[in-house]
């Protein structure tokens, strides 16, 4: 219950602190600044919070001084249960109630909340380690400024103290006791609490006391003057901040820019003075307040709002792939992260709304509502008209392409986004309630009808999950080899590394020469080519061979492509395996066309070990390495409840909310930890390797996603870290792509240098190829209208006794070689058990059909063609990268 609450209520708070904080840093790159201008941001926020306290606590101190004679009288002249009914009955008569007491003391309770957030964001902020702002030496300890015979004294909550002191003394001139005795005591107790403290939290907080001085100044001055005195204020802070921007980052063009709108803003509140008298009256005479319309267009539009953001967004993205957000950490069932986002957006758009709703004045009340009203039908205009096109998501909720439009689609979106709130005012103003609440009513039940479908899906497909996924998370002392090689047998081993960038491949070895030696014997294949850009297609060929490129899967079309993709898993374990091989296959991509492979399609081959090992290492190496990261399941709540609101906001909004894949996140480590799942298993290969002296002949099929996933290495080696504080000297250091490959290569030299140690290097074939590139070009330059080098697969092969150094040859290729070429000299006429047709690699001596389109994910398992499209497809011949040599299937 209190995880429940605390979700509601506090961590909207949290995500305004955090967004701020993440917003302001990104900006300016001072910490100490971005933690003042956090607490001028809530407190501007809270702002209306605190004039409606104040409005509660003069309406109470009126009231009691009114009742007071009276009370004090029956007071003296009456005890126990004769005084008590007769101070009920005196209050009733006066519609008065004791407990509207704590309205005296709503300005305090408001401070609860948000101190609580506070707490909770600076607290956990890593960032704070060991920063410095200005004479406090580190933001994460207290500040310790001086120290008389050995103890140390923090002048910071010291200093917080004395500000709300003075601010108490202004707020309570002429006030009861009772009220100045309540504000000094918490005073005091935040003393208490703060004084060992972060210097950060209490420098937030000392800003907030800082604002209320000022704020208290405020409630003091004539209330003739207290419009001009709150503007001229603003403005006066306005003019502060931008000559601070522009001295300080004179050469920082994020710093100009926001000197330009704060110049702007210190000018906004007069022009806004201005036309606020001018139409204040109009719009009071269109607009009439009906208690019950307002109510009801209220409630209705925040659950439209919710059902939204909580429901229909969340199952839409988890049933696209619930295989993929089942067996989270301690989370089995993906339906959890539902409702975790339901109860998040249950707090922003329903708990907080309900509050301010409430405590606002009637005339208030129906602007309020317009206002959500009009967010609402934006939200549905935007989450269906605007979803753009942003490639594929993952887990970690990294867009494949990030969310940037155009100002001239902007604008636009901006223009359409006046069409919801033209239609919100002159719904409103209609005198039928029906006019407004039947549409209202009809969306709500259409999203959640939506919803309920998806939700059911999603539950279906866990319980189908449950069927075969077997938990195989493994700590250090645990691990043991999984596969064997031999030392007087032959080994072949191969290993698909998921969308790792092949034109790195020259870059990753002139930075680290080293690694040429290290891959002694290797042959690198730059002119090779992927059958399509994604790995449900694009991987098939890797171990079927060109019987089963997505052109000639086709042509099988009374056979569902679900078979014809086992078929193609099973064709080198069936083939190795009958040919007295020990066999051992790990991670085979979407076995069954399940996002967790089903391992059972091996059970044809009971000789054959199968093992899942993506991610069922990371934690042993987490542990080993000391590497503190926060759970997967924690980035999925947190980033889930942000990409629902990112689906509903106007264009130019999506990139601030996104930030390059952070998620305006103060602490982003969602992908290295995304890496380090794949990344474990190739660091932990030297204690995953059995070796037998016995004259065994072995086969290791391997599938790794290191580089499948971006993220930061630190160079030269290219390991994990929290701090990058050297990113490499390649042209491509700045591009997360590159360190993953870089970080596949550095840790697979390893194991080589551990297999010529251990004398297995001479008799092992090597295969390293990926089953498509990334989606974006990264060298090369063409006028093809789609990105090139998508379908520049990886191909780099050591065979049996090779050595010197890695070599290239420009020979035209495909990652539909590599059944024939791991099979070579070893399996003489190798046949497909499936099909009775030799495995060969005479297909590539005609053009390559290559299928553009990313092959749909849903109902996959009831298809029996990809839908070869030719006016999109392409083929192409001898060398890839000729423009000329790539032409229209058509």
């Amino acid at each position: 219950m209190a995880e429940i609450l605390f979700t509601i209520i506090i961590y909207p708070i949290t995500q305004i602190l955090e967004f701020s904080y993440t917003l302001t840093f990104k900006l300016f790159r001072e910490t100490g600044l971005s933690i003042i201008l956090i607490g001028i941001v809530v407190s501007t926020i809270c702002l209306p919070l605190y004039a409606v306290a104040e409005k509660w606590q003069q309406i109470e101190r009126a009231v009691s001084l009114k009742l007071k004679p009276k009370t004090d009288k029956i007071k003296r002249a009456f005890k126990g249960d004769e005084q008590y009914m007769i101070l009920k009955t005196f209050y009733r008569q006066n519609h008065y109630h004791p407990i509207y007491a704590l309205r005296s003391s709503f300005g305090l309770l408001i401070q609860v909340p948000f101190f609580i957030a506070a707490y909770q964001f600076i607290s956990h902020l890593e960032l704070l380690n060991g920063v410095s702002f200005y004479f406090i030496k580190d933001l994460s300890s207290p500040d310790a400024l001086f120290s008389i015979n050995g103890f140390k004294i923090n002048i910071l909550p010291i200093a917080m103290t004395l500000i709300t002191c003075v601010s108490n003394f202004i707020y309570t001139k002429g006030l009861p006791v009772k009220e100045k005795v309540q504000l000094y005591s918490m005073a005091a107790l935040f003393l208490i609490l703060l004084y060992n403290s972060p210097s950060a939290l209490v420098l937030y907080w000392t800003m907030n006391n800082v604002f209320s001085l000022f704020k208290n100044i405020y409630y003091r001055v004539k209330s003739k003057y207290k419009l001009f005195v709150l503007l001229g204020f603003f403005s006066f802070c306005c003019v502060l901040l931008a000559i601070f921007l522009q001295i300080k980052f004179t050469h920082n063009s994020n710093g100009q820019k926001i000197f330009v709108i704060c110049v702007l803003l210190s000018v906004f509140p007069w022009i806004f003075l201005y036309i606020k008298n001018q139409i204040k009256v109009f719009f009071n005479k269109l607009i009439k307040y009906d208690k019950t319309k307002t109510l009801f267009v209220f409630i209705l539009s925040i659950f439209l709002i919710w059902c939204v953001f909580a429901l229909f967004i969340p199952s839409q993205l988890i049933s696209s792939s619930p295989q993929e957000f089942s067996f989270i950490d301690n989370y089995t069932n993906p339906l959890y992260f539902i409702f975790n986002v339901s109860l998040q957006s249950f707090g922003m758009f329903i708990f907080l709304p309900f509050c301010l709703y409430f405590l606002f004045s009637d005339n208030f009340k129906k602007y309020f509502s317009i206002a959500f009203l009009a967010f609402a039908f934006g939200i549905i205009i935007n989450v269906f008209l605007y979803s753009g096109n942003y490639g594929n998501i993952s887990i970690d909720f990294i867009l494949t392409y990030g969310p940037v439009h155009s100002n001239k689609e902007s604008f636009f979106n901006i223009c359409v986004m006046l069409v919801p709130l033209a239609a919100a005012f002159i719904l409103y103003i209609q005198n039928n309630k029906n006019f407004i609440i039947i549409p209202l009513s009809l969306f709500i039940i259409s999203i959640m009808t939506i919803s309920v479908i998806n939700i059911s899906k999603i539950n279906n497909s866990y319980v189908e999950l449950k069927k075969y996924y077997v938990n195989e998370q493994i700590e250090f002392n645990d691990i043991s080899p999984i596969f064997t090689l031999s030392r007087n047998g032959k080994n072949v081993v191969i290993l698909m590394l998921d969308r790792a960038v092949s034109v790195f491949i020259p870059y990753i070895f002139e930075e680290s020469p080293l690694l040429k030696t290290t891959y002694s014997g290797f042959t690198y294949y730059p002119n090779t080519v992927s059958f399509n850009g994604y790995t449900i297609v694009g991987a098939v060929p890797i171990f079927g061979g060109y019987e089963y490129t997505p052109l000639e899967m086709d042509k099988k079309s009374d056979v569902l492509l679900v078979e014809k993709h086992n078929e193609a898993l099973l064709l080198l374990p069936g083939i190795f395996t009958e040919n007295n091989y020990s066999v051992c296959v790990t991670d085979p991509p979407y076995a069954n066309y399940q996002y967790i492979s089903d391992l059972s399609i091996y059970n044809v081959y009971p000789e054959v070990k199968a093992h899942i090992t993506d991610k069922n290492y990371t934690n042993a190496w987490l542990n080993e390495n000391q590497f503190y990261l926060p759970k997967t399941s924690s980035v999925i709540k947190r980033n889930m409840f942000l990409y629902s609101i990112f689906r509903g906001l106007p264009l130019f909004l999506r990139q601030p909310l996104y930030m390059d894949g952070e998620w305006v996140a103060a602490n982003s480590y969602a992908a290295i930890r995304l890496a380090l799942n794949g990344y474990a298993v190739i660091d932990y290969l030297p204690l995953l390797t059995d070796i037998t002296d016995d004259t065994i002949n072995t086969a290791l099929i391997m599938v790794n996603n290191t580089t499948h996933k971006d993220a930061y290495f630190l160079a030269p080696d290219y390991t994990p870290s929290l701090s990058i504080g050297n990113y490499g000297s390649s042209p491509f250091s700045k591009r997360k792509e590159y360190h993953t490959t870089a970080a596949a290569l550095h840790r697979l030299g390893d194991w080589f240098e551990y297999l010529k140690k251990e004398k297995l290097y001479d008799n092992t074939r090597i295969i390293l190829v990926s089953d498509h590139g990334h989606e974006r070009n990264f060298v090369f330059k063409t006028d093809l209208p789609f990105n090139f080098e998508q379908y520049n697969a990886l191909l780099m092969i050591k065979d049996f006794n090779n050595s010197g150094e890695i070599k290239t040859d420009v020979t035209f290729m495909s990652n539909a070689d590599v059944p024939y070429l791991s099979m070579v000299d070893l399996i003489d006429n190798p046949v497909n058990p499936f099909t009775g047709k030799i495995v060969s690699n005479e297909q590539k001596n005609d053009p390559l059909y290559i299928l553009m389109s990313k092959f749909p994910d849903k109902n996959v398992r009831h298809k029996t063609q990809f839908e070869i499209n030719p006016e999109i497809d392409y083929y192409v011949h001898d060398n890839i990268f000729i423009q000329e040599n790539w032409k229209k299937a058509n």
